[in-house]
């Protein structure tokens, strides 16, 4: 070999010594570092996927926090909603009959005629709705209005409408009065009316839809 080197010109030497290199560097030194490049990017990407994995991890904790807080609010928010639901008390005509009596004791005066309409489709779950008619003086409707509001369970009401009741007097017979019957009934309707110091209140008619919201069964089970 070194007679094969000292043969040769010092720019044959270089050439020879540059294409070993090239060999070397080719033969053993690319896949080396080929290899080493492969393990490296193996370990980038699995640096990348438990920091991924860390981060799934600490979004799951905050989560749970706050599932675990909206779940408190919403016991909370149940617990103060209890006494707004009314008891179930059997099927759908016992719970007419439970509110018809309940609304006649709120309004003695207001002879209610109260009526459960029926469900749409696409109803709340759980709610009841019904119609309700009467008639009576104002100051009884604003007591019941008052007594309704105030009610617990939770009496809603959708629409209301009050109008003045027509208490016209159906026309009768005609009669024929003497001259003197007739002064003595003028002079009798005057004096009675100077001697009422306040017209009368009119009676009032009373239309007004309302709904109550029902426990569920799985609610009742608690």
């Amino acid at each position: 070999m070194n007679n094969f080197l000292n043969k040769l010109s010092r720019r044959e030497r270089l050439y020879v010594l540059a294409a070993a290199a090239a060999l070397f560097a080719g033969g053993i030194l690319y896949p080396v570092l080929r290899a080493s490049e492969k393990y490296r990017q193996g370990k980038l990407e699995e640096l990348g996927a438990a920091r991924s994995l860390r981060a799934n991890y600490q979004t799951m904790i905050l989560s749970a926090d706050q599932i675990r807080a909206e779940n408190s609010e919403l016991k909370e928010v149940l617990s103060k909603a209890d006494g707004l639901l009314f008891e179930r008390a059997g099927n759908d005509v016992m719970m007419e009959v439970s509110l018809i009596k309940l609304l006649t004791q709120m309004a003695p005066d207001l002879s209610l005629d109260v009526s459960m309409s029926k469900p749409s489709l696409h109803g709340v779950k759980g709610q009841l709705n019904f119609s309700v008619r009467g008639s009576g003086r104002y100051p009884e409707i604003l007591n019941f209005f008052n007594k309704i509001e105030t009610h617990r369970p939770l009496i809603v009401v959708d629409h209301f409408n009050m109008m003045v009741q027509n208490n016209r007097r159906q026309p009768g017979q005609n009669r024929q009065w003497s001259p003197q019957m007739a002064a003595a009934l003028q002079r009798g309707a005057a004096a009675s009316a100077a001697a009422t110091a306040e017209p009368s209140e009119p009676r009032m008619k009373l239309q007004m839809d309302i709904h109550i919201n029902c426990r569920t069964a799985v609610e009742g089970g608690k």
